[in-house]
């Protein structure tokens, strides 16, 4: 799985916050 950091996401910085409280580790892509 892949997160797509940028104009994609809706708010990558609450995505990234919750994978983060989850403990995931996900590859970003610029």
């Amino acid at each position: 799985m892949k997160l797509f950091d940028g104009g994609r996401a809706p708010n990558p910085r609450r995505v990234r916050v919750f994978l983060a409280e989850k403990g995931l580790t996900v590859p970003l892509v610029p």
